[in-house]
C-alpha cells in the first residue's frame, strides 16, 4: 500500500514536472512576443513624433507659401500706377492706396518671419527638451 502511494506521488511528480515544464516555455514565449511588441509599439511612437528635420521642413514650408503671398503682394506695388488722368486729388488717392498696400505687405513680411522665428524657436526648445544635445 504504501509503495502504491509512492508510486502514485511519484507519476504526479512527472506530470507536474511536464506541465511546469510546458509552462516555462509559455511563459518564455509569452515575454518574447510582449517584448516584441513593445518594440514596435516603440518604433510606432518615435513615428508619430516628427523628427526635428520633418519639423524644420513643415516650418519651412509654411514660410514658403507665406512669401509666395508676400512676393504677390510686391509685384502688384511695382505694378500700381497712378492713371494718367490723375489731377492732385487722383494722386493723393494714388500716395494713399500705395500707402495702405505697402503697409498691408510689411504687415504680411513681418507675421511671416515672426511666424518662422517662433517655430524654429520652438523646434529647437523641443529638441533640447527631448534629447539636451543643443545645449
Amino acid at each position: 500500500e504504501l509503495s502504491c502511494s509512492v508510486r502514485a506521488l511519484q507519476q504526479d511528480l512527472e506530470e507536474l514536472k511536464s506541465v511546469n515544464a510546458s509552462l516555462r516555455k509559455e511563459n518564455h514565449s509569452l515575454r518574447e512576443q510582449l517584448n516584441t511588441a513593445r518594440n514596435v509599439e516603440g518604433v510606432r511612437g518615435r513615428s508619430v513624433r516628427p523628427s526635428c528635420d520633418a519639423e524644420f521642413a513643415r516650418a519651412l514650408k509654411v514660410f514658403y507659401h507665406s512669401m509666395t503671398s508676400v512676393r504677390g503682394q510686391l509685384q502688384r506695388l511695382r505694378r500700381h500706377r497712378p492713371s494718367e488722368e490723375s489731377d492732385l486729388l487722383g494722386l493723393r488717392l494714388f500716395v494713399d492706396e500705395q500707402s495702405r498696400l505697402l503697409r498691408d505687405f510689411s504687415e504680411q513680411l513681418e507675421q511671416s518671419v515672426s511666424t518662422l522665428k517662433q517655430d524654429v524657436a520652438a523646434i529647437v526648445r523641443r529638441k533640447r527638451e527631448r534629447s539636451g544635445v543643443w545645449s
